[in-house]
């Protein structure tokens, strides 16, 4: 009796899961950069005394606004970004979370099925049967858990970048 499994290794889990914490955390860091931007951008204008030309006054008030759309839009490109890879994150996360469904139940079906055995010997097998799909759930709440909160922080990092972007807006 030889199946073939199309399931992923604990390893490849493990990897997905480190995998997307890092590309969020790496995608945190760029909208941290593009927000101090933006926000040094804003405080330009708010302390340039532009008493220069009138001509000299709207180019820089040009520019800097230019800059501004810039700095905004590459802060959205990023977020865009942070926001797929968070999707795929939480998708990869139901389906760890159906995995382990699957191995609870499978572990239902094990018990009632050794219930039906009676000699010692093969008692003991079962048993061994019964602790590799405990250990299999075990681990896959683990990395459900891992990539939750992983998910939860960026998400919170996120949120705190765009209020900031949000609050720091000029009327234009």
């Amino acid at each position: 009796m030889v199946r073939e499994y199309n399931t992923p290794t604990r390893d490849e889990v493990t990897e997905r899961v480190e995998r997307a914490r890092d590309d969020m955390e790496n995608k945190e860091v760029d909208l941290d950069k593009f927000s101090s931007e933006l926000e040094t951008v804003r405080q330009t204008i708010e302390h340039l005394d532009l008493k220069g030309t009138s001509e000299g006054c709207e180019q820089i008030e040009s520019f800097i606004e230019s800059a501004e759309n810039v700095a905004e839009n590459t802060f959205g490109e990023a977020n865009e970004e942070l926001d797929r890879i968070q999707t795929d994150s939480q998708e990869f996360e139901g389906d760890l979370q159906d995995r382990q469904n699957a191995s609870e139940s499978d572990l239902g079906k094990v018990s009632d099925f050794s219930s039906r055995i009676e000699t010692k010997e093969t008692i003991n097998e079962f048993v061994r049967v019964k602790e590799s799909v405990i250990r299999d759930i075990d681990f896959l709440s683990e990395q459900v858990r891992r990539a939750l909160e992983a998910r939860e922080k960026s998400n919170a990092v996120q949120e705190r970048l765009q209020s900031q972007i949000n609050a720091g807006k000029r009327g234009k």
